[in-house]
């Protein structure tokens, strides 16, 4: 059964709907210009990044490594997220390649029946999560000129994920768990041949999704009053262009990067929408996701308050001009490297297939002499 929204939220959607097609039609120039730099970080940010991670992530899934992490990590992720071993995945990968990575994994897993309904909104509580790329080399170092208060920021995220992961292990924790398919995931689907032409058709899928999204929210928050409360707002609606605001105002220093820290965290009402549209079409309540991202932001508020209260900075430990630092490599050398990299990770993923395997065989056996 489809649900339906509130009249008054309708009202309100109705009202924001119709302010911005006046604006679109008033300051046309402007909301180009918006959809025009939005477009071109698309094109030039979050397709090439962005592409690779949702391809990687279906392959990885695809494989069966979800269930090399349930094996052995599950000791960790029980007792700690009272999450199965499987959610280790989504938790690394949305702290790898940002938002909304975690999210995909989460509602991926549940998708093919190997975590339940609550256990797929306890990851989308605390697994999806800026990248280090975004923290560290565009609020770091570009908008706050400094690389070390990039880390500041970027532990304290992680920090915070990781406090709100261990209380929303009380979410509906007293819930039989019991291994039921969602109602979209059939054991034919379960059975089906690994397709690399579905996986990709997925993630293009997915990533224009989110592209679109990125346009849509640029123009949004163009047509938001000019005013001196708007470094707080834009950041609420789109966290890029926000905080870029946010770290060029005139504010205390420390309630700036409390306030960053808080942004973050909370990601924004583009982020919001874009892993409801990933969530959603699963059965996944966005709700636990909300109060998850609201609680991080507070928490990694304090946490940053905290670093900077044992590990002082001031403004003047700011670079004075950031240039990015492009490593010379030769072509040869980045080949090796390449070349040297992937024949570990095969390696790597072999051994733990063998492990597994020899594990999951000794159980079978035990399981055998048990019924005998």
């Amino acid at each position: 059964m489809q649900k339906t929204f509130p009249k008054p939220l309708k009202c309100l959607f109705a009202a924001l709907a119709l302010y911005l097609t006046v604006f679109l039609v008033i300051e046309t120039e402007r909301c180009l210009g918006a959809a025009k730099e939005a477009f071109s970080l698309c094109q030039n940010n979050i397709i090439p990044s962005f592409l690779p991670f949702f391809v990687c992530s279906g392959l990885l899934s695809a494989l069966g490594f979800s269930h090399l992490c349930s094996v052995f990590l599950s000791p960790v992720m029980r007792p700690l997220f009272h999450l199965p071993g499987s959610s280790a995945l989504a938790f690394f990968l949305g702290l790898v390649s940002g938002y909304p990575m975690g999210a995909v994994v989460a509602a991926d897993l549940y998708e093919r029946g190997e975590c339940t309904k609550a256990e797929a909104e306890r990851m989308t509580a605390f697994c999806n999560n800026s990248g280090p790329i975004f923290v560290l080399g565009v609020v770091g170092g570009g908008y706050l000129k400094s690389e070390a208060l990039g880390w500041y920021l970027y532990i304290a995220h992680i920090l915070a994920a990781l406090v709100v992961g261990v209380l929303f292990r009380l979410y509906r924790g007293k819930e039989e768990r019991k291994k039921i398919l969602p109602p979209h995931c059939t054991l034919e689907k379960e059975k089906a041949v690994f397709s690399l032409g579905s996986i990709i058709d997925s993630s293009v899928f997915s990533v224009l999704k989110i592209c679109g999204f990125v346009i849509f929210f640029a123009v949004v928050a163009s047509a938001l009053p000019k005013g001196r409360y708007l470094p707080f707002v834009y950041p609420l609606v789109e966290i890029t262009g926000g905080l870029n605001l946010l770290c060029g105002a005139e504010l205390d220093f420390s309630a700036k990067l409390s306030l960053v820290s808080f942004f973050l965290a909370f990601s924004g009402l583009s982020v919001v929408f874009q892993v409801s549209s990933i969530i959603a079409p699963k059965g996944i309540s966005i709700m636990p996701y909300l109060f998850g991202k609201l609680l991080q932001g507070g928490f990694a508020a304090v946490i940053i308050r905290i670093l900077l209260r044992f590990f002082p900075m001031d403004e003047g430990a700011f670079l004075p001009d950031f240039v990015p630092y492009h490593p010379v490599v030769s072509p040869l050398g980045t080949f090796l490297v390449s070349i040297i990299l992937m024949l570990f990770c095969m390696l790597l993923l072999a051994i733990f297939m063998i492990v597994a395997d020899f594990f999951e065989k000794r159980g079978e056996s035990s399981e055998r002499r048990k019924a005998s």
